[in-house]
């Protein structure tokens, strides 16, 4: 019985078709290195006989051969011994016991008086604090009284001024504080216009004082009568040097 050579047969309808192992692999993408596998026979290269299988069938295909030629020699030749399948042993079905009625009441009672029994030794073993004696006044302690919080610094009232250039023109400088205080306004006021200003402390510089009409929280407040400085706070207004 002559004998079909697999790898032999193969490569010699490809080299008689002029294909290169490259194109092979292009037209059926089986890698090269299989393909070259099957022409060898060495097809313990291969990832599994499926594997083997399918590609001798592509291959043989491709061709122009006998695939089943192919399949049935590599099946009598070189294809591993099918394992048999694993024989499964019936798995004894366990059935659940039948208890009787008695015996699961019975120990339903057991662990119920079991609790009580502990749960009366527990009570019994507290121990209970004395009651004070009747009659007898308790000694309490004396009311914790919350210490006052310390006086806050009480903050100077703010003060409103308002100038008005009733007799001529007036230049002002009006900065809050003091004179290196943030500047409020500085410029001449003209005859007949007034300004208002409010704040704790104001320290003003008074170009012509003698033709302003001042009013302190809604009361007139003396000026003096050439340029000068003046501090205006809630106790009044007073003359500075430089302040």
């Amino acid at each position: 019985m002559q004998v079909l050579e697999i790898g032999g047969s193969l490569r010699t309808a490809r080299v008689r078709r002029g294909l290169a192992l490259s194109q092979v692999d292009a037209d059926t993408h089986i890698r090269t290195r299989y393909i070259k596998a099957l022409e060898d026979e060495r097809f313990d290269l291969l990832p599994g006989a499926a594997y083997a299988r399918g590609f001798l069938r592509t291959y043989a295909d491709y061709l122009g051969l006998d695939a089943d030629l192919f399949v049935d020699e590599y099946n009598a030749r070189f294809a591993p011994p099918e394992e048999p399948p694993p024989q499964l042993t019936p798995v004894r079905r366990i059935e659940p016991r039948t208890l009787r009625l008695p015996g699961i009441v019975g120990a339903l009672l057991a662990v119920a008086l079991a609790a009580v029994l502990a749960w009366r030794l527990d009570a019994g073993g507290e121990e209970t604090k004395p009651s004070p004696p009747k009659g007898s006044a308790a000694r309490q302690a004396p009311p914790m009284t919350a210490r006052a919080p310390p006086h806050a610094k009480r903050r100077a009232r703010p003060v409103k001024l308002v100038l008005t250039a009733a007799r001529g023109p007036c230049w002002l400088r009006i900065q809050i504080g003091s004179r290196e205080g943030r500047s409020l306004h500085e410029g001449t006021l003209e005859q007949g216009e007034s300004l208002r200003f409010a704040g704790r402390r104001l320290w003003i510089r008074l170009g012509a004082p003698h033709n302003l009409d001042a009013i302190l929280n809604g009361e007139p407040a003396d000026l003096p009568d050439d340029t000068a400085n003046v501090v205006v706070t809630a106790a009044g207004l007073r003359t500075v040097a430089g302040d």
